[in-house]
């Protein structure tokens, strides 16, 4: 008797802690779409040329939607846009990290640093910055990954931010976003200009999707 009270009682509690809901900051809406080709300055020219996760199976199951953008300014400034969209984040196919997509590629990382993206007055992402070079080829970037309403730094903290959102009754969602430019020079005051004119040009939805539903709506109020 006893044991099979202790056996309920485990199965009760552990019904409890599953995830009840599932959340899906994008909804219906179509990523593309809500990612503008101009804004601010900047002109959308090209979708080929960035880095990517291979193409295979694990890729397609990772992300639902992913956008890629090679954008331009007058002054001769370019910036390269990834987003990449994952509908439910289930504790075991997570968000795809630069770390490991650029040496698959062929890319040495010679510096990787923690970073501060501002997006808005009030509102900075944690990010990271890093630096990779191939042959004569040096590309540097700033990407944040978003789980649910957390930012996590580290593969392992993507999936202490997946269990967390489960203790609370959620399914998270989760984004990967990575601006890059090539070049010798410092590009991280380029690449925060870029996030924040992208993020001042696009809608509501997006924002959510970027930043998560608390960091977004502390801007839409």
């Amino acid at each position: 008797m006893l044991l099979g009270g202790a056996l309920l009682a485990t199965a009760a509690a552990g019904f409890a802690l599953m995830p009840r809901r599932v959340e899906k900051l994008l909804g219906d809406a179509k990523l593309d779409k809500l990612v503008p080709e101009n804004f601010a300055g900047w002109r959308y020219q090209a979708a080929s040329g960035l880095v990517l996760p291979p193409a295979d199976q694990l890729r397609d199951k990772i992300y639902s939607q992913f956008v890629t953008r090679a954008y331009t300014r007058a002054d001769g400034a370019a910036v390269m846009l990834l987003i990449a969209y994952s509908g439910a984040q289930d504790g075991t196919i997570q968000v795809h990290r630069p770390e490991i997509c650029y040496p698959a590629s062929g890319y040495k990382l010679t510096q990787i640093a923690g970073h501060e993206t501002p997006l808005a007055p009030g509102l900075t992402i944690p990010s990271r910055y890093i630096v990779a070079e191939a042959d004569l080829r040096r590309e540097q970037l700033i990407y944040w990954t978003r789980v649910g309403d957390y930012f996590p730094a580290k593969w392992s903290a993507q999936r202490l931010a997946v269990i967390k959102e489960n203790f609370s009754g959620v399914i998270p969602d989760g984004v990967l976003v990575r601006m890059s430019a090539v070049g010798a020079d410092d590009a991280r005051g380029l690449l925060d200009s870029f996030a924040r004119d992208l993020y001042a040009a696009v809608g509501p939805r997006l924002r959510q999707v970027l930043v998560g539903l608390d960091r977004a709506g502390m801007q839409l109020k």
